[in-house]
């Protein structure tokens, strides 16, 4: 497929990064001289300095016969302007834009982005999409990531491992011994920052980070079990920052079953902004201060804490808030970074969660250019692994046969079946087959994609 992607920060770096390696034509359009040569030199694709709204330069992009344009630029405006080009003059098919200004976004005015004004085919927020995250993390205490599937039936959450938890020292083998009355399975284990292969005898050492899939009825018995914290919610929840995300993930939390019974306390550190959420942010107390500094926090209980989030606009503020946070007594503590060498705090517990909110934008354009038969897609550990759900078609290639028969790629992993007909749950064994209509959760790394979209016998590509 030919792709032209409008934006070479973070975001559209990442996304060229993953696209170049599925032999697909890369086109990218960015300002920067710089960047557009580092980019195009580092993955071998075609390069042009410009704006990416400007008719001329999308037609040296390639707009002609271009099949999808993703428009990530800093600027909704210009985001939003190359989607209108795109459509109006060179009829590119599939229009991706990032806009983060939530008036644009306002439900007044949804007609806007229909395909007779300003056709965008997928719009990408990332503060609603960061906020959703958190929300999430915070729903699932203890846990490094939690990714559902299956209509929410189905958990894949991550959880470290320190000296004094029950399953450090045990084998794979008896964990499912001593727990073999719920049914699970240990998918992914992390070790110093490293995908270990796993079996039944591999033994669980201090700083692992191990991801768990299981059905969402038994996650927090499962967790409790394995030494996770799950008895959490009795203290008051603090956030510090509120932008855009702030705002986004308060109103969340009250309106959140479990969350919304918790003190919420937000820490602002611009006075003007603190106002305006004492006015817009009702039953939460305001605090206008820095959250770097300790009687701040010590006026904010964090000893009491039960959730801390630090979702300012600076990596280390929100890495040192938490980690401060966290040795006054925050029970669990999330930092929104996209520094990924901070990752490296999790297995000492400095930090329980760090959100990358490029990461969680990249998963979603991602999952959008991704058609036919796949329901979502996550990647996580800097998109190495991926975690796939499709549903299989009746003329997919391995439906009815046995599971011990079919020759699976040796980086791909079915993990789990979902049968909507009756909401059966199956952890795949050797006599077990799979039919038509199933709901598939597939692991496999990035290099595997290819080999997934064979395997199905549907492109998971684009389209």
């Amino acid at each position: 497929m030919k792709i032209i992607i409008c934006g070479i920060g973070r975001v559209g770096l990442s996304i060229a990064s993953y696209l170049s390696k599925q032999e697909n034509q890369i086109t990218i359009i960015d300002s920067s001289p710089h960047l557009v040569k580092r980019v195009s030199d580092s993955f071998d694709i075609a390069g042009i300095v410009g704006h990416a709204s400007q008719p001329d330069i999308l037609r040296k992009a390639g707009a002609e016969d271009a099949d999808i344009i993703i428009a990530v630029t800093d600027f909704d405006e210009v985001n939003m302007v190359a989607c209108q080009v795109a459509h109006s003059v060179f009829g590119i098919n599939r229009k991706i834009a990032r806009i983060r200004n939530k008036e644009y976004r306002d439900p007044a005015w949804s007609n806007l982005f229909s395909k007779n004004h300003m056709p965008i085919d997928i719009i990408i927020s990332p503060e609603e999409e960061i906020a959703d995250a958190i929300i999430k993390r915070m729903s699932v205490p203890g846990t490094t990531n939690d990714i559902s599937f299956a209509n929410d039936h189905l958990h894949v959450s991550g959880l470290i491992i320190d000296k004094t938890n029950v399953i450090c020292g045990e084998s794979i083998k008896n964990i499912y011994y001593v727990n073999k009355d719920l049914e699970f399975s240990i998918v992914l284990l992390l070790r110093n920052g490293n995908i270990l292969n796993i079996d039944d005898t591999t033994v669980i050492e201090p700083g692992d980070e191990i991801h768990i899939l299981c059905p969402k009825s038994i996650i927090m018995i499962l967790l409790e079990r394995l030494g996770g914290k799950t008895n959490i919610y009795t203290g008051n929840i603090i956030l510090c920052g509120g932008g855009v995300i702030g705002e986004a993930i308060s109103r969340k939390i009250q309106k959140h079953e479990t969350l919304a019974n918790q003190d919420l306390i937000i820490i602002e550190q611009d006075l003007h902004r603190a106002r305006e959420l004492n006015r817009f942010i009702k039953g939460a107390l305001i605090l206008n201060g820095s959250a770097l500094d300790y009687e701040v926090l010590k006026e904010a209980r964090a000893d009491k804490c039960s959730v801390f989030v630090s979702i300012m606009n600076s990596n280390e503020n929100n890495i040192l808030s938490s980690m401060l946070a966290k040795k006054m007594g925050a029970q669990y503590s999330i930092a929104l970074s996209t520094n990924k060498l901070y990752g490296q705090l999790l297995p000492d517990r400095f930090i329980d969660a760090i959100v990358n909110p490029e990461t969680i934008t990249v998963s979603r354009i991602l999952h959008n250019l991704r058609r036919g038969h796949i329901r979502s897609i996550h990647s996580v550990r800097d998109t190495r692994v991926e975690f796939i759900e499709a549903e299989v078609s009746e003329n997919c290639g391995i439906i009815n046969i046995p599971f011990e028969e079919i020759s699976l790629h040796k980086n791909i992993a079915i993990l789990a079946i979902y049968r909507p007909e009756n909401k059966e749950i199956i952890f795949p064994k050797p006599h077990t087959v799979i039919k038509p209509h199933d709901q598939v959760v597939i692991m496999a790394n990035n290099v595997a994609v290819k080999e997934v979209e064979k395997l199905f016998s549907f492109s998971i590509n684009l389209f």
